[in-house]
């Protein structure tokens, strides 16, 4: 992403049926922005954020399960945002396909 540009973030990425989408769109040392595509039942992978971080749903809906005890947010619906902490475990499950901002602070 090119600075002093003005873009439409659902724009900036697309589905793709075979695997998820990631588009990076800002980082410096620990800060991080990037911008998910999943269809309907495509799934992230279990994964650790090392820092905090927060996800805005652009479109769609997801499943986030958090921590190995499988604690489950369900429905997080565009428009809804939701944070977590370093060093969760955490994956999620398109309901819906679904575009998600997600922010490492």
């Amino acid at each position: 992403m090119l600075f002093h540009e003005v873009k439409e973030l659902d724009e900036m990425v697309d589905y793709n049926k075979d695997s998820v989408s990631v588009e990076k769109l800002l980082e410096n040392g620990d800060f991080k922005a990037m911008l998910i595509a999943l269809e309907k039942e495509q799934t992230l992978a279990e994964h650790i954020s090392e820092v905090d971080a927060f996800a805005y749903v652009l479109e769609g809906e997801i499943e986030f399960k958090l921590n190995s005890d499988k604690k489950i947010i369900e429905n997080i619906k565009k428009g809804e945002f939701f944070a977590f902490y370093a060093n969760e475990k955490h994956s999620l499950v398109a309901k819906k396909n679904s575009k998600i901002l997600v922010v490492r602070i």
